[in-house]
């Protein structure tokens, strides 16, 4: 299954690759990523394999964090405490 994904609407990008890492957590064997970017339509292409959907989902990640930004939204956080407080 081929995805393509345009990077100047970041919100629409990780609504699809969240897509297709559910896909790929499902077991489908592959999925080809072509992302397009620029004033110049620069076109690159990935492959994500089922041995390795954390890549993607960092991908995901990444995109959710540019959209939360766009929106005005802070990004999500988190964080683990060390201990009490004093």
């Amino acid at each position: 299954m081929a995805l393509i994904i345009d990077e100047t609407d970041p919100c629409a990008a990780a609504l699809a690759l969240r897509s297709a890492y559910t896909g790929l957590v499902a077991g489908q064997a592959s999925m080809i990523v072509t992302f397009k970017a620029g004033a110049s339509g620069v076109e690159r292409s990935v492959t994500f394999h089922k041995a390795h959907p954390d890549r993607l989902l960092t991908l995901i990640r990444e995109h959710e964090a540019k959209c939360a930004r766009l929106r005005g939204q802070r990004p999500a956080r988190f964080a683990l405490g060390t201990g009490g407080v004093r």
